[in-house]
Parts: C-alpha cells; sequence; structure tokens
C-alpha cells in the first residue's frame, strides 16, 4: 500500500512537472510566433521604405530640373528688368539733353 502511494505521489509530481514544461513551451512559442510577427512587420517597413527610395530619386531629379527651368527664367526676367531700366535711365537722358 505504501509503495502505492509513493508511486501515485511520484506519478502526480511528474504530471505536474510535465504541465510545467507544457508551459513553458507554449510561453515560447507565444514568443517565438510574436517576434516572427513583429519581423514580418519590419520586412514590409523595410520594403516600403526600399519603395521610396526608388522612387524617390527620380522625384527629386524631376524638381532640380524644375528649379533649374526656374532659375534660368529668373536670370532671363532680371537681365530684361535690367535692360528696361538702362533704357529708360537712357531715354531720360536724352529727353534732358
Amino acid at each position: 500500500m505504501v509503495e502505492a502511494r509513493e508511486a501515485s505521489k511520484k506519478a502526480e509530481e511528474e504530471a505536474v512537472l510535465l504541465r510545467e514544461r507544457a508551459l513553458t513551451v507554449e510561453e515560447a512559442a507565444s514568443k517565438a510566433r510574436e517576434e516572427d510577427l513583429s519581423h514580418k512587420n519590419v520586412i514590409a517597413d523595410l520594403d516600403k521604405e526600399k519603395g521610396l527610395l526608388k522612387t524617390d530619386p527620380d522625384s527629386l531629379r524631376d524638381s532640380f530640373q524644375r528649379m533649374k527651368v526656374e532659375h534660368v527664367n529668373g536670370q532671363i526676367a532680371r537681365s530684361a528688368a535690367e535692360e528696361a531700366k538702362k533704357k529708360a535711365l537712357e531715354d531720360l537722358e536724352a529727353e534732358r539733353a
């Protein structure tokens, strides 16, 4: 009888240990699933950034071209204004003379 109780107690202790191990394994599996999801999200974010990096140089190039055109147009307008001012001053001098 004593042997049966000891065997039963030992079996219960082993069952408790097995349940604890099962919980530990389940927690590790859950953590692994969370990390996997996190890694997938990071990969998705990196893919988005990679796409932005591919398109951004083209956008920057277009913006730079527009800025160059605006700069040249500004220089032309400034030059025309200076010429008009110069002509107006010459005309004014001619009227005075």
